[in-house]
């Protein structure tokens, strides 16, 4: 409630005990005294109450669709994956270069379609969220990415087929600042070509 809203509901009560009968008002002059100060706290407490209700965020619908995106690509079978040539990107925790537990199922796959599919060659793209100094940042997103790669590499896939970049916090997929918005955005992506390194770099 606004104090235009507050001075008008004081108002009509000045004016209701102005008509009064003044022996009546008198007569009762404690249960009038109770019930506009009861109407005036109701006022009071609807004003707090008001103020006291957080108003809702908008969420970015980037985040929800970016999600069902990703889940979609992550189960998708080997043989799909060799066909699309498309991939999931994968989030990573706060500051962490770690690549998560879940990622390891879809990695194998990724290895598994790279070493029956010897003209593939990966492009591998580490983000971040907001957070920190570009010169940070743009390491973290390298750190991430080489992690990714040095894991496929474990699993038999040749080194100089994976090449990785980084863009740091350059490349959000979504401004929406909230916990969900920046964890987004703190991502490992993922382009399978067939054209050689030199056509690209």
């Amino acid at each position: 409630m606004d104090n235009w809203e507050y001075g008008n509901c004081y108002t009509f009560f000045m004016w209701f005990c102005y008509n009064l009968d003044r022996r009546k008002l008198m007569k009762g002059k404690s249960v009038l005294l109770f019930l506009c100060a009861a109407a005036l706290c109701a006022c009071s407490s609807a004003q707090k109450q008001d103020e006291d209700i957080p108003r809702p965020a908008k969420r970015d619908p980037i985040i929800e669709e970016q999600a069902k995106k990703n889940e979609k690509l992550y189960n998708q079978s080997e043989a799909r994956m060799a066909k699309t040539l498309k991939l999931p990107a994968i989030t990573y925790e706060f500051d962490s270069i770690r690549p998560p537990d879940y990622a390891y199922p879809f990695l194998d796959k990724v290895a598994n379609v790279m070493n029956s599919h010897p003209s593939l060659h990966l492009i591998v793209e580490g983000h971040t969220d907001v957070l920190g100094s570009k010169e940070y940042n743009y390491w973290l997103g390298a750190s991430r990415a080489a992690a990714m790669k040095a894991y496929l590499v474990s699993r038999g896939v040749n080194a100089e087929r994976i090449r990785i970049h980084s863009y740091g916090k350059d490349r959000p997929l979504t401004l929406d600042n909230s916990s969900d918005g920046r964890r987004t955005n703190r991502r490992v992506e993922f382009s399978f070509t067939t054209r050689v390194w030199n056509a690209i770099y």
